[in-house]
């Protein structure tokens, strides 16, 4: 007779997680932090809870809202390169792009509410039109296009009915739906640099030009391309699949050549206001290590073949590319802010870095679920 034993797993195997439960729990807790610092905030009010002041009215919710909002741009960049331009070889790209461009704007909207000093009034533009402000465009922008992304993240959901037709009409209105987002996406990307265009006296002369609008738009199709070639990355290491390194590749390409022509620009651009000299002092010296360390080096980066092979240098150049984007919204919003002589100082309030970092945590943590457990297993949809 054959007795079979039983193998009981060691305490140490049965701990042995995968770094993704690892991620997933400390982006719990973080954005358990950070729910409870927002909490506090709303509750204890802006004067208690923050360090912003008459001379920085703009802290770091804003900076980080600006960014984010960029970055989501990775929804209507790769939708548009897929569905508009029929690019269908990054379709592979697309479903954690518009999980990115959806999730990001949820962040931008948990941020505004801590921002605003009366946040039971967020929908007051929604009643009283100010169509000579650029606020109202970006506000109305930003909720049309949240509603488009729904849909185009939509059929992840409804594949998972017992009724066909739901999916088939969201198929049906794909593309029209994609339009509408790529053109909303246009407004309110560009609008936010016009919003610059109110402070000509506020905002430093390297970073104030009538091309801003211009600027802030080709500035967020980069950090959509990089963003979009990193969300695919990641979920490929997520749900344990196997990645097409031509895809990811690909979208590097695009964010590099249009990170060439956004440096080219910017710099044409001070030749012609006669700025070029301000790039001596230490404004220019931020104005400079915004391009070379977020342009120029990733340009170096790619074009050398040897190098563009090397996983690293894949992964470090869309970063690197994200990182400049990041730092130019901050700029903006902060460190190129001309200030009277005498004003008060600003440095982020605890509660401010801790309902920032809970928000940022909490959509990458729902991202990361939804690229886990909600995507398909096929690379397309019907």
């Amino acid at each position: 007779m054959t007795i079979q034993h039983q193998t009981l797993s060691s305490p140490v195997e049965s701990l042995n997680l995968r770094w993704q439960d690892w991620l997933v729990g400390v982006l719990a807790f973080l954005t358990f932090a950070g729910l409870v610092a927002g909490i506090g905030r709303l509750l204890m009010g802006m004067g208690a809870t923050t360090q912003l002041n008459d001379s920085y009215s703009w802290g770091i919710w804003i900076g980080f809202d600006f960014s984010m909002i960029a970055f989501a741009g990775a929804g209507f960049t790769i939708a548009a390169v897929v569905h508009i331009f029929h690019l269908e070889r990054f379709h592979s790209a697309l479903r954690p792009a518009l999980l990115t461009g959806l999730l990001g704007y949820v962040a931008v909207l948990l941020l505004l509410v801590l921002d605003l000093g009366r946040p039971d009034r967020f929908y007051h533009f929604l009643l009283y039109f100010n169509m000579h402000s650029p606020l109202f465009e970006i506000s109305w922008c930003v909720l049309l296009y949240s509603t488009v992304l729904m849909i185009e993240v939509s059929p992840d959901i409804l594949r998972r009915l017992p009724w066909r037709w739901p999916l088939r009409v969201v198929g049906w209105l794909m593309l029209p739906v994609t339009i509408i987002g790529v053109t909303l996406s246009t407004l309110h990307q560009s609008t936010l640099g016009t919003l610059y265009l109110n402070m000509p006296h506020r905002l430093h002369a390297l970073w104030y030009t009538p091309v801003l609008p211009v600027l802030f738009y080709v500035s967020s199709i980069m950090a959509g391309l990089s963003l979009g070639a990193l969300g695919y990355r990641f979920a490929k290491r997520v749900r344990g699949e196997p990645e097409n390194k031509a895809i990811a590749n690909g979208l590097v390409t695009g964010a590099v050549v249009l990170g060439a022509v956004y440096a080219i620009a910017k710099f044409v651009e001070i030749v012609v206001a006669g700025e070029v000299g301000l790039l001596a002092s230490s404004m220019g010296a931020l104005w400079l290590g915004e391009l070379l360390l977020g342009v120029g080096l990733p340009v170096l980066l790619w074009s050398v073949p040897a190098w563009r092979r090397l996983d690293a240098v894949q992964w470090l150049t869309p970063i690197l590319i994200a990182a400049s984007v990041l730092l130019n919204r901050f700029d903006a919003t902060l460190f190129a802010q001309v200030l009277p002589a005498g004003a008060a100082s600003y440095s982020p309030h605890i509660l401010e870095w801790i309902s920032t970092i809970g928000i940022l945590a909490g959509a990458f943590l729902a991202w990361m679920l939804a690229v886990r457990f909600l995507l398909p297993k096929s690379e397309h949809h019907a």
